[in-house]
């Protein structure tokens, strides 16, 4: 052997064992990556502003650094695709609806998008270093933060633990049954796609194998009893998508024959929730009306809630006595993905949107990814229910789309220049997302004083209300309290301006019957009138409105108005009955009688 044979032999040893060192780096480094996406699942998810949204941030932040270690370690760089220009374009389109449109307070809201920007542009740094890797914890990922999840929901059901919601009694770590539903519908259809693909290959498992099947099984088998308990057919017609497409090709008999007992199941579950059901479509509808009012640019960013009680206003305006006015209601949050990107961006913000849904779902379901059937769920469910409203399915999102981005563009030497141009991004990205979670924290700090006061009517509070305005000028509760408490101390103007304010972040019709009342003490019944009707038609099943402007037309001696007014409270039938709409309407009869 020459001294050249000699060399190459020993450089072909030391990066043979340099492999498996390199090998588990990368386990190391997806399992960080894996934790990052799933751990605000199993962590206390509120509305914001909260300390989940706070780690929501750090999340992204530790993905930033990551995505430097990735850099760093390895030895070839993703290939860029034009699904990452598609996705520059939608931040692109997002920031100019931020900076042009219509100044809606969307602070937060582009924080987020910026923060979802960059969570995708670390994955796909990270997830081609982290190659097989990365897959594979992705799965054990879901599946241990769905068993956390389904064990919390267990113990809520046996009475163990303490449930968030004063109607249900399941919701593991969410504030609602709704998201928690979501989410153990994604663990059921990854937990039946494992085991699916277990059984159709048929090739044998070693013990840690047949332990992975056994676990996912059992999974699927306590997952099943806790979804029902959640009474959201939103998860179970997501799951039964799943499970269709993941049957279709070798059962399609069985399929049509489900979809089949689907169709009465459905049926009979309409009749069962009703109100709920017609709701829902009232909000599709509502919202619909609202994109075309703004189809091509969207009415701006944070602009949905506003937006949306100006169409339901005007919906029910145009429709006096409209039988779908009993399931009307004030959503928080859009109730339909797609439309609710819409509203807020118009085409510019909705092609994106499904265009990368729909492409990362077909890219992933044809690899054979088993994750896919999960992230098929969340596609679906999110246009009944509002998963991407909330952190822990908006990074989720991320990780599925760069892993069907990864795959498809494949990956280039990663030459010293390249490394050089990515790291100067990723170390700019970690420091601005650090600093929108210390702007976060500081906000929810300041919320967390404001509710140890708020249930306190007391005008020395006031101060402190103004000074909290500047951090919680986006909080609707915040608004609401702040405005009647300038109320009570007759600052009535004071008042208008920041209830018009809570206008712009609510669609509650409680704001404009405040409103009403300010314009009502400062003289100005005719502007009193237009709030009250305003109140009345955003929500056509509640008295109050009427019972307002009934008042104001007896003070101003319209009495005429005010008769006709107290029989349209008494023909109304409330959306909620209670001791206080007996009473309005008891004095409504007694106008009418007198």
């Amino acid at each position: 052997m020459n001294k050249g044979q000699v060399c190459l032999s020993g450089i072909k040893d030391n990066d043979m064992n340099k492999e498996p060192y390199n090998n588990r780096i990368r386990y190391v480094m997806a399992a960080a990556t894996v934790a990052t996406l799933c751990g605000p699942v199993v962590c206390r998810t509120d509305p914001a502003p909260s300390v989940s949204d706070v780690w929501g941030y750090r999340a992204v932040a530790v993905l930033a650094v990551l995505a430097m270690t990735a850099v760093c370690l390895g030895r070839r760089l993703p290939r860029l695709h034009w699904a990452d220009g598609v996705v520059l374009f939608w931040w692109v389109a997002v920031s100019l609806n931020f900076l042009f449109l219509p100044s809606f307070p969307a602070a937060e809201v582009y924080g987020e998008a910026t923060a979802m920007m960059v969570a995708y542009m670390s994955l796909r740094l990270i997830v081609p270093y982290c190659g097989r890797a990365f897959t594979r914890l992705w799965r054990i990922g879901l599946c241990l933060a769905g068993g956390y999840e389904l064990w919390k929901g267990g113990m809520q059901l046996a009475g163990c633990e303490t449930f968030r919601h004063h109607l249900f009694g399941v919701t593991g770590t969410f504030f609602n049954p709704g998201p928690y539903a979501v989410f153990v519908a994604v663990v059921l259809a990854v937990a039946v796609a494992l085991w699916y693909r277990a059984v159709k290959d048929r090739t044998g498992y070693g013990r840690w194998g047949k332990a992975g099947i056994w676990s996912v099984g059992a999974l699927t088998v306590v997952g099943i009893p806790v979804l029902v308990a959640t009474w959201s057919r939103t998860a179970w017609l997501a799951l039964a998508i799943a499970v269709a497409c993941l049957l279709w090709h070798r059962h399609r008999r069985a399929v049509l024959a489900g979809v089949a007992v689907a169709a009465v199941a459905g049926v009979a579950v309409y009749f069962l929730k009703q109100g709920s059901a017609d709701g829902r479509w009232l909000m599709t509808a509502v919202a619909g009306r609202a994109w075309t009012e703004a189809w091509l640019t969207g009415h701006g960013l944070g602009s949905y809630v506003h937006a949306y009680g100006e169409a339901q206003a005007a919906f029910f305006a145009a429709r006096p006595g409209s039988p779908l006015a009993g399931v009307a209601g004030s959503p928080e949050f859009a109730f339909n993905g797609l439309l609710g990107v819409a509203v807020e961006q118009g085409l510019a913000g909705i092609v994106p949107a499904l265009w990368l849904g729909v492409w990362s779902l077909a890219v992933l379901w044809r690899r054979g990814e088993v994750t896919a059937a999960g992230w098929l769920v969340l596609l679906v469910a999110s246009q009944f229910s509002y998963p991407f409203a909330l952190w822990p399915f908006r990074l989720m999102a991320a990780g599925w789309l760069a892993m069907a981005v990864s795959g498809a563009a494949g990956t280039v030497p990663g030459r010293w220049w390249k490394k050089a141009v990515a790291l100067p991004p990723a170390v700019v990205a970690m420091v601005w997302i650090w600093d929108l979670s210390a702007g976060m924290a500081h906000q929810v700090a300041v919320y967390e004083s404001f509710r140890r006061i708020s249930g306190i009517q007391d005008a020395a509070f006031l101060d402190d209300y103004e000074e909290m305005y500047k951090d919680l000028y986006a909080s609707p509760d915040f608004l609401f309290t702040f405005g009647k408490a300038l109320q009570a101390v007759g600052r009535h103007n004071d008042s208008n301006a920041v209830l018009y304010q809570g206008t712009m972040v609510s669609c509650d019709p409680m704001f404009h019957v405040l409103i009403g009342n300010n314009y009502r003490a400062l003289g100005a019944p005719a502007e009193a009138e237009k709030a009250y009707t305003k109140a009345f038609d955003m929500l056509p099943n509640r008295l109050y409105p009427l019972y307002r402007l009934m008042g104001l037309y007896q003070s101003v001696g319209r009495t005429d108005k005010a008769r006709q007014t107290a029989r349209r409270i008494v023909a109304l039938k409330p959306k909620v009955d209670s001791p206080a709409v007996r009473e309005m309407k008891a004095e409504a009869w007694q106008l009418i009688n007198h």
